[in-house]
């Protein structure tokens, strides 16, 4: 017969308390090594201005092509390309497009720009800038050149915010006033109008990656996603949000500004990655959004920079 241990039991509990604890410290370990999700990379104040530029964009090749450094006011907007970075500043009355490899930005003539103004970019360059109410949204080249107006067709309103699909370089143009949008072709000419039942009430910020239009609504609170290629279908990706100031889409990534209650909501592929507050990002007042290539840039007007963000899968 076995004889009973009484110290056995304090022994194998023991040890199941260190298993416990070597498992605990394991995961905190691989927490802390794990990247986070969103870091910061820079704060854009400002550049030295561009005053000549070649058809392409570039500077000329002249001593007096570099004029002096310039610090943002209002930074309300901004809009990613691949190549470049274009800024609305409302508070110098400016829309302009930085070149982050020079570190000079360049004026676009020509742009009217608000508090109201809204901007898009495109694959090749260009930029989209929406005015809202009693102007026609207009679209310009790299180099500054106007080569596009766009007013709606479907409706009698005018866009208060510009998207473009990157696939099929349609536009969609949202009036707020409405509460309706248009779909409209390459050449800015046909249009129709979305289905009523397709938008969420009262849309507010609007957003397009390659496969889907987000619309964010104020009457529910939420953040909509619109197949546009398909059935048509839609379904809500974000609820419980106060009020979304900013949308952001590209490469798997959502991110929401909820002014309300001053939080980041970053999605991946539809899951919640991060919701920072921000204060955790040393954001103000941030507003417009932009992804391109992983980055997030959020245009901060209570800061007067332009913040760049890592976003990391």
């Amino acid at each position: 017969m076995k004889r009973w241990d009484p110290g056995a039991g304090d022994t194998i509990c023991h040890g199941r308390r260190l298993f416990l604890l070597s498992l605990a410290a394991l995961a905190l370990e691989s927490k802390a090594a794990r990247p986070p999700v969103i870091s910061p990379v820079q704060s854009i104040a400002g550049a030295r201005l561009l005053r000549r530029a070649g058809p392409t964009g570039m500077p000329e090749n002249r001593p007096d092509s570099f004029g002096a450094f310039t610090m943002f006011v209002f930074p309300l907007a901004v809009a990613a390309t691949p190549m470049d970075l274009y800024i609305a500043d409302p508070g110098l009355g400016a829309l302009f497009r930085y070149d982050p490899s020079l570190d000079v930005m360049a004026a676009i003539p020509g742009a009217r720009i608000t508090q109201q103004s809204r901007i898009a970019a495109l694959a090749d360059g260009s930029v989209i800038v929406a005015n809202g109410t009693g102007y026609p949204a207009r679209r310009f080249s790299r180099s500054g050149a106007m080569i596009q107006s766009m007013e709606a067709q479907a409706s009698y309103g005018y866009f208060d915010e510009v998207v473009a699909d990157p696939a099929s370089g349609r536009f969609y143009g949202l009036d707020r006033v409405q509460g309706q949008m248009e779909e409209l072709m390459p050449h800015g000419r046909g249009a129709t109008l979305l289905p009523p039942g397709l938008l969420p009430d009262h849309p507010n910020a609007i957003a397009m990656d390659s496969r889907r239009l987000y619309v964010s609504g104020r009457a529910c609170g939420c953040v909509m996603a619109i197949d546009l290629f398909g059935s048509r279908g839609r379904e809500i990706v974000a609820d419980d949000l106060g009020n979304v100031t900013g949308l952001a889409a590209g490469e798997g990534w959502l991110a929401i500004l909820d002014s309300m209650e001053q939080q980041l909501r970053i999605y991946r592929d539809g899951i919640l990655r991060a919701d920072p507050a921000f204060s955790e990002l040393r954001l103000i007042n941030p507003q417009g959004m932009s992804l391109s290539n992983h980055m997030l840039y959020i245009a901060d007007p209570g800061a007067r920079t332009v913040a760049t963000f890592r976003l990391r899968p």
